[in-house]
């Protein structure tokens, strides 16, 4: 089958891109010919990566090109359109004319209005990247298959500490709360710094060994928050907070690098108003680092190793659904029950054998390869098992 990938460039900094550089490969290996739609990350010309063709973008997200683009690379030959992102975004008629599955976020309850409307005007295929995401679309009168995010759980593995935090620069003896996000969007910033900040703030007055590590833009010059100033306001000690260098963020930091930084934190802490799926949450938990999250959206069934914290609604009217706004005196109190579980071994060995079913080999075998089977446009007409529903609550 001819699978056009229509996502952020597989090199690209961001968890579309890792999650198109994780899969493309993996679908060529099960025999699929396969090509990329950047949608970020190439402009101009197009390249090839690893054998396979990457079409640059047209900054419209393919409103303007991807039709012409999935012609070029089908040559007369059925394509299978395969779009990472969110749906509300493609809005050309190409959409409904092409053989389109969309691997997509729910980062609302219920699905926004836009993302429902986008499936039931193209006739696309939904795929759920989470048992959230699946629950939500179906509540919407659709048939979502089931798919998850995925990490290398080869390069984010444990990693010594002492050897990561020297590389890092931090204490051998602190409590390093780490955060990896994106600091893009202050209405609401949806990754919660202010909630994290201030619980980070009230935590380093209590010990003076409680440090904070952030792996983002720190001067919100994308549309997100001035995080120092956050830093300030929230009393957290200048000498006990750190930040990734500014220009690696810029020019991409590397997987490995990465799971050196996930392996030197205590814990992740990631109670956003919403994820689509939180690919740091599993990276962290591959690493060994137990998490913080939401007991919204997809996050709760991502925490094997760590705590969840309360949140109220929070009206995205942008959206037409809810958030979650986690509460700060429910993060202080899983950053103080983190605190006290420092040093837990059987703690970090539970956060790593429950991310490994997030390794890519097993979710490709899993879920992918019987996706795709299904997607297929030249299979033989025969019965295929219908998807599994899952009802149940997500596992805490």
């Amino acid at each position: 089958m001819k699978i056009l990938i229509h996502s952020n460039a597989p090199w690209a900094p961001t968890g579309y891109g890792q999650q198109t550089g994780l899969f493309a490969e993996r679908f060529q290996r099960l025999g699929h010919d396969v090509a990329i739609s950047a949608t970020w990350g190439l402009h101009g010309a197009q390249l090839e990566w690893h054998g396979m063709r990457v079409y640059p973008s047209d900054d419209s997200w393919g409103n303007r090109t991807l039709g012409a683009v999935a012609a070029h690379f089908g040559d007369g030959d059925p394509v299978l359109v395969l779009t990472l992102g969110d749906v509300w975004v493609f809005t050309a008629p190409s959409f409904a004319e092409l053989n389109v599955a969309a691997w997509t976020p729910v980062d609302h309850a219920p699905a926004p209005p836009k993302v429902a409307a986008f499936f039931h005007r193209t006739g696309a295929t939904p795929i759920a990247m989470s048992r959230f995401g699946e629950r939500m679309l179906r509540q919407e009168g659709l048939e979502p298959l089931y798919a998850p995010h995925a990490v290398d759980c080869s390069v984010f593995r444990p990693l010594d500490r002492a050897e990561c935090r020297d590389h890092l620069g931090l204490p051998q003896d602190a409590f390093v709360v780490g955060m990896v996000a994106a600091n893009k969007g202050w209405a609401p910033p949806r990754k919660a710094f202010g909630q994290v900040f201030a619980a980070v703030g009230e935590l380093c007055r209590e010990h003076d060994d409680a440090w904070l590590y952030v792996h983002a833009e720190c001067t919100g010059v994308h549309g997100g928050v001035n995080l120092m100033e956050l830093a300030r306001a929230c009393k957290i000690p200048p000498d006990r907070i750190k930040l990734t260098n500014p220009a690696a963020l810029e020019l991409g930091v590397g997987q490995e690098r990465m799971a050196a930084i996930f392996s030197a934190f205590d814990v992740l802490a990631n109670p956003s108003y919403g994820e689509g799926f939180g690919v740091p949450i599993i990276e962290a938990q591959a690493c060994g680092t137990p998490v913080i999250v939401s007991d919204v959206t997809a996050m709760p069934e991502l925490c094997g190793a760590g705590w969840i914290v309360e949140t109220e609604p929070w009206w995205d009217c942008t959206q037409g659904a809810f958030f979650g706004q986690p509460l700060i005196s429910s993060v202080h109190g899983a950053l103080q029950r983190a605190y006290n579980a420092r040093g837990d071994q059987q703690l970090r060995d539970q956060a790593r054998t429950f991310a490994v079913a997030y390794d890519a080999e097993r979710v490709l075998e899993e879920f992918w390869a019987p996706v795709l089977e299904r997607l297929d446009p030249s299979r033989p007409e025969r019965e295929l098992p219908a998807p599994e529903v899952h009802t149940s609550k997500a596992a805490a």
